[in-house]
């Protein structure tokens, strides 16, 4: 499906808690983000043959920035009831994590 035939079917109630649901699971994604850096040591190397990784996932790696920003937009269309675009914002975020 279309995200924008998505968008035009979804009323204001939904859009809404649809938004704050994805909204928290974000800021629940950047909590354990944080915890998982602060407890992280490094992993054993063998120093004679050490090469760096240098591969990706598939989509690319996703910031703690693009997360904030992500929440902040989410947050603005709220306070501005901007349903649609928040649930857009939404969207296309939980799809790059699920990605």
């Amino acid at each position: 499906m279309e995200l924008q035939t998505l968008l035009r079917g979804i009323d204001a109630d939904t859009a809404r808690a649809f938004v704050d649901a994805a909204r928290e699971v974000l800021d629940a994604v950047l909590l354990e983000m944080a915890r998982i850096e602060q407890t992280r040591t490094p992993a054993a190397r063998d120093y004679r043959c050490a090469e760096l990784g240098r591969a990706a996932p598939a989509g690319g790696w996703i910031g703690h920035e693009e997360l904030r920003e992500t929440t902040r937009k989410m947050a603005e269309a709220l306070a501005a009831e901007k349903w649609a675009d928040g649930v857009a914002f939404a969207i296309q975020l939980l799809t790059r994590v699920a990605a």
